[in-house]
């Protein structure tokens, strides 16, 4: 027994809600890497159209964490992650933000001949470029921390970590109705 178009259209909604930060800055981390004309040129998919960027949610572009399985054509991969740690001591009404991006290059295509840079750098830099010191989530994000290393299944992996500090749950939206909540009880 599945959901009605009703009940399905109201789960449609969380995208636009402003309630949940993960499904919101999902949603914006996927328009700014798929509205990047680089990004998108130097995943360098052979098989999806570069002008098609709404394609590459699911093949070359994740909302989550996934090392890719050994494929017979050479790919690139970006995966991200959000996550909310601890509130501010000194302000409850605050929490602490991380946004993960994890770019995963097959060694077969590691280095971008156009460029003459490694793959996964070149991402991790553009990636940078789009998100560093913006406020594209409400709030200023900076990065904090960017490694390097390689899976087991021999891609190349750069991963950037980015924070800020954004509210703490103060959003309650119910019958297309948002309000900020604060110490009220909302049925």
């Amino acid at each position: 027994m599945g959901l009605s178009q009703e009940e399905l259209l109201e789960l449609r909604k969380f995208k636009d809600y402003p309630d949940d930060d993960n499904i919101r800055f999902k949603e914006i981390i996927r328009q700014k890497l798929c509205a990047d004309k680089r990004i998108i040129h130097v995943l360098n998919h052979p098989t999806l159209d570069e002008n098609a960027p709404d394609e590459y949610l699911g093949k070359a572009l994740f909302p989550y964490y996934v090392v890719p399985g050994v494929a017979t054509d050479a790919k690139n991969y970006i995966c991200f992650e959000t996550g909310f740690s601890e509130t501010s001591e000194q302000n409850r009404l605050i929490k602490y933000g991380k946004i993960i991006f994890y770019v995963l290059c097959d060694q077969k295509t590691i280095f971008d001949t156009e460029t003459e840079i490694s793959r996964h750098d070149l991402l991790a830099a553009l990636i940078r470029d789009v998100f560093n010191w913006t406020n594209c989530f409400g709030q200023q994000v900076h990065l904090v921390k960017e490694t390097a290393g390689v899976t087991e299944n021999q891609y190349a992996l750069r991963t950037l970590v980015f924070e800020l500090k954004t509210p703490n749950a103060v959003l309650k939206t119910r019958n297309n109705q948002t309000t900020i909540v604060n110490n009220k009880v909302v049925n």
